[in-house]
This record gives C-alpha cells, structure tokens and sequence, in this order.
C-alpha cells in the first residue's frame, strides 16, 4: 500500500518538505549573520489548497518540473517547488548592510520544528489507524 496516495500522507508529506527546505533557508540566514549586506530570505508558506491539490500534479498545486538544458545550470532539488523570497525592508541594519536578527532566526527556527513535530505525530497517528483497521494495531 502506497501511503503517498492518501491525500492527507500527501499533505503531510509535502508540508514536512516545506518545513525541511525552510529550515535549510533560515540555517542559511544565520551561517550567514556576519555576511556583510546579507538579506535573510525566508520560504512563502504553501496555501492549504496548494497542498491538497500537489498530491495528482495537477490543478492549482501543480507545478512544472524545469528541464536542465545545459550542464552548466544548477539542478534543483525534488522538492523546489517552494517559493523562496527576500524578506521585506527589515526595521534594523547592522552598519555593515547585514539585516539579519539571530533572534528572530531561532523563533523561526523554533516554529518549523514545532511545526515538524506536530505533522510527524499525525502522520505517526494516522498509519497507527491504518493498522488498527487492518487488525494489526
């Protein structure tokens, strides 16, 4: 039985590979907190529609896979699908140009994890029904 088929395993799949790419960008922000002229970037939270619709590839979740037409481009990684974007005119700057709070790195850093936590215990609790059903929970 493929799990993946079942729309909420999907859902729960692709927002934990959101939260998996987020992290990664906010480890990015705060490897570089010295950079001189760093803009922190931050990934666009998927919209509950993009996630239930991403599970055929088609619809409004859907997206184009881009096609490498050159060994010298980067290829991207599986799940690129996610937006990612500079972060509005931040309200300070270190004099060297640098904007990125280590503070408000670790809250973000924080949230993804509790984020993370949450969709592997439903995720956990769904396949514990599953079992259940089939006689073997």
């Amino acid at each position: 039985m493929d799990l993946n088929k079942l729309p909420i395993f999907a859902a729960l799949k692709r927002q934990m590979d959101w939260l998996n790419q987020r992290q990664q960008v906010i480890a990015q922000n705060i490897a570089n907190a010295d950079t001189p002229g760093y803009v922190p970037h931050d990934l666009q939270r998927p919209s509950f529609k993009d996630l239930m619709g991403a599970q055929d590839g088609a619809g409004a979740g859907g997206t184009l896979q881009p096609t490498m037409t050159s060994p010298l481009h980067l290829s991207l990684k599986q799940n690129a699908a996610f937006t990612e974007s500079a972060e509005a005119k931040p309200a300070e700057e270190a004099p060297s140009g640098n904007a990125v709070k280590i503070e408000d790195e670790l809250v973000k850093l924080a949230d993804a994890q509790i984020e993370f936590s949450t969709a592997t215990s439903l995720y956990k609790k769904h396949v514990s029904l599953i079992l259940t059903a089939l006689g073997k929970g």
